[in-house]
């Protein structure tokens, strides 16, 4: 038996906050692309990544939105969001207590109006509380009460959403089942409570940053014709127009992205080898901003 929970004003909400985002990140590349090369346009692309980022963000928690449901079965009662699946033991269901009877808290995570999952304190002997509601007011919540840790989800019909958990509960379970989340697929990746692989990602974004930043502020006051002496071509210093010194930010995004997404994907199979490529990442942008000057100097 599956309920789901009212979900057109969340979905609404973050559809809209993402696609703003992302129309915010193309409107800044597209006034970066028409503006001269400079240092100020660097800033315009630091805000176009982060504002893509957080659009990303918004359309997965949106997408896991859509994807929110509460199955029964004599088992567990399975809280599906996105990738994750909350299982809690039917038998370990002690008691339901309608929201309407206790003041609605703030929750601690994705949260706007018509979609909240995280974490909060109830009152009224609830306690701790993961959040997989679509509430608006207290009156559109429903706990789920169990002795080490309580549930908030949003059913239209209290009335019989109880009805068959206590229709499972008589029936009696059929299988053991552990209560906790099961994270599927991309909520799986160990890469999201690596601080030491985020901080690899972190760092070689900045890297690739402070080269793109040297490249765009020397760019303006260079001569049309320069001397290239990056790459060394035995001895000999060659001259070329300046514009093929934004090859180099060019190079950089490219070696950027593709050593982070390597790095992601092995980091899930091998933690070291995912260190090595995101060092690499790192260094590559090292070896970029040291060309850059070479070519400059």
């Amino acid at each position: 038996m599956e309920f789901r929970p009212p979900r057109a004003i969340g979905t609404l909400v973050g559809g809209g906050i993402a696609a703003w985002c992302f129309a915010l990140c193309f409107a800044l590349v597209a006034r970066g692309i028409t503006y001269d090369v400079s240092l100020g346009i660097v800033a315009l692309y630091v805000a176009a990544t982060v504002f893509f980022a957080i659009g990303v963000l918004f359309v997965y928690w949106t997408y896991s939105l859509g994807t929110l449901r509460y199955a029964l079965d004599r088992n567990a009662l399975t809280i599906t969001w996105g990738d994750i699946r909350q299982q809690i033991p039917i038998s370990q269901i002690e008691r339901l207590v309608p929201g309407r009877e206790l003041d609605a808290p703030h929750v601690a995570g994705v949260n706007w109006v018509g979609h909240h999952v995280g974490r909060a304190e109830v009152e009224g002997g609830i306690g701790d509380t993961l959040f997989y509601s679509t509430h608006r007011t207290s009156q559109d919540l429903l706990y789920v009460v169990t002795a080490s840790q309580s549930y908030a989800i949003s059913v239209e019909d209290e009335v019989a959403f109880a009805e068959a958990v206590q229709a499972q509960q008589r029936a009696g379970s059929l299988v053991a089942v552990t209560q906790g989340p099961d994270r599927l697929y991309l909520a799986a990746q160990p890469f999201w409570e690596d601080r030491t692989a985020q901080t690899l990602a972190l760092v070689a974004f900045a890297m690739f940053f402070a080269m793109f930043a040297y490249v765009y502020q020397q760019y303006p006051d260079l001569p049309q014709s320069i001397q290239l002496s990056f790459p060394q071509l035995n001895g000999v210093t060659r001259v070329g127009d300046k514009s093929e010194l934004l090859k180099i930010p060019t190079a950089g995004i490219i070696i950027l992205l593709v050593n982070l997404a390597m790095g992601f994907a092995a980091h899930a199979w091998e933690r070291m080898v995912g260190y090595v490529l995101l060092l690499a990442a790192i260094g590559a942008q090292v070896m970029l901003l040291v060309a850059a000057i070479i070519a400059l100097n």
